[in-house]
């Protein structure tokens, strides 16, 4: 089940609507009404592990806000009417299905391809080939994908490959972020026919002894999926994420309890400054590897947990405003270290600050600053109008808020989608002020009003 987006993000204003607006970019042509974009695209929003197999528990997760479940065999084994239950549940409540093939990593188990033509179930709207390939099975996976490629040649599926979130060459050995994920295109999604998803999954809000902390290459790693992303964009590519919501025990730095949706909302802001076109929850169902999170209870049908409510909120939210967002496209990203930080220490520097590539400027703007460690993502619309992801970037357990001041080339107006609701702001002098709290982030289209 989609969300309803919110009357107020389709109603002009009427004190603007004989003005002419134009980009910040280009100051000399002028045009004569705000810029409108089309709701014909949407974040596509998953869930991972999927619900107890009833139709009323696969409404449950459409109504959280899910546009697509994996299907794999955890819940009934591929082959078995149970399995075809799910596809049909799926179907009934409104969600597309990614169907799992049950071969990840090195793939031990020796699972073979499902050479089964899931394209006859409506829901069926994905493929998942292979979780998480080393780089040693790349040529595996690479068969695969031709073979799947014959099955469904024609018909609209789209083969689906998480990377390896620990870039790992072998069972033994690891490898540089950017030379996996390049390997990962050029070898394996490159052989996709149509849509070519660049995924991967990263947990980075950490708890050790020491107390909370955010991994360091979560940025980095995001930066070199994006960049590939954005090479590859003529050829189909996107960048998909997983999103934390679970918590792991065990070792000394886990994944720590969720405690808050301004730790779900901060997660996917900051995906959003890299370009996601989607992000994937995990876990939808508590897990049966003992962790804990999920949005429903593991064993209890149509049970929900605390989390089912966060995620629900957050995805209503980015629902709101996502035919706006995906009417960008990606161009890079920035990290500003906020002054409150610099200003004690000049050498101070934010240790998840890394990226594979980072803008030395904005396009759009003369300069931009941040009282909090900041992070900006710049986008570009077909008529070469930019579009600003701005999120806060400190822990929102540290519960900082942070106020970004930017200065435009040329701009009076800033249209900005805070919340999921659309709201102007007055530019003076091409100088604005925003109020972030933590968590959050917020999608800003300097424009030029007469």
């Amino acid at each position: 089940m989609r969300f309803g987006k919110k009357s107020a993000l389709t109603v002009a204003l009427a004190v603007v609507t004989a003005l002419s607006l134009v980009g910040c970019k280009d100051n000399s042509n002028a045009e004569d009404k705000l810029p409108e974009y089309e709701n014909d695209r949407y974040m596509w929003i998953g869930g991972w592990d999927p619900p107890i197999n009833t139709e009323a528990d696969y409404k449950l997760a459409a109504e959280m806000g899910l546009t697509h479940m994996f299907i794999d065999g955890v819940m009934a084994k591929r082959g078995t009417p149970e399995f075809t239950q799910q596809l049909i549940n799926c179907e009934k409540a409104g969600i597309k299905a990614i169907v799992g093939m049950d071969t990840s990593l090195a793939n031990a188990d020796k699972v073979e391809l499902d050479e089964t033509d899931y394209s006859v179930y409506p829901a069926v709207d994905m493929i998942n080939v292979w979780d998480e390939p080393y780089e040693n099975v790349f040529p595996d996976v690479a068969e695969r994908i031709e073979r799947l490629n014959e099955i469904y040649a024609g018909k609209d599926v789209t083969l689906f490959v998480n990377g390896d979130m620990y870039h790992a060459k072998s069972p033994n050995q690891l490898d540089e972020t950017y030379n996996y994920a390049s390997m990962l295109y050029n070898d394996v999604l490159s052989k996709i026919n149509g849509r070519k998803i660049l995924s991967t999954d990263i947990y980075p809000l950490l708890i050790s002894p020491d107390g909370n902390s955010i991994q360091t290459d979560w940025l980095y790693n995001m930066s070199c999926y994006a960049d590939l992303a954005k090479e590859h964009r003529a050829d189909g590519a996107e960048f998909h994420m997983f999103i934390q919501n679970y918590s792991s025990s065990g070792a000394l730095v886990n994944q720590r309890e969720i405690t808050d949706k301004s730790e779900l909302l901060y997660q996917v802001y900051t995906d959003m400054c890299f370009g996601v076109k989607g992000f994937t929850w995990f876990t939808y169902r508590q897990s049966f590897l003992n962790f804990g999170g999920g949005c429903v209870q593991n064993d209890v049908s149509c049970k929900p947990t605390k989390y089912y409510q966060m995620a629900k909120e957050v995805n209503e939210e980015i629902s709101a405003f996502d035919h706006v967002y995906l009417n960008f496209e990606w161009e890079g990203i920035m990290g500003l270290k906020g002054t409150v930080n610099t200003a004690d220490d000049p050498e101070y520097e934010n240790q998840a600050f890394g990226f594979h590539t980072e803008l030395e400027k904005l396009a759009c703007a003369k300069s931009v600053s941040a009282t909090q460690d900041t992070l900006i993502g710049e986008f570009k619309d077909k008529d070469g109008r930019a579009g600003l992801m701005v999120t806060n970037f400190t822990d929102p357990t540290d519960d900082q808020k942070d106020i970004v001041s930017f200065e435009f080339n040329d701009a009076n107006r800033a249209i900005v989608y805070r919340g999921g609701e659309r709201k102007i702001y007055e530019v003076k002098n091409n100088k604005v002020d925003f109020k972030l709290n933590p968590g959050e982030g917020i999608f800003v289209i300097p424009v030029k009003l007469k």
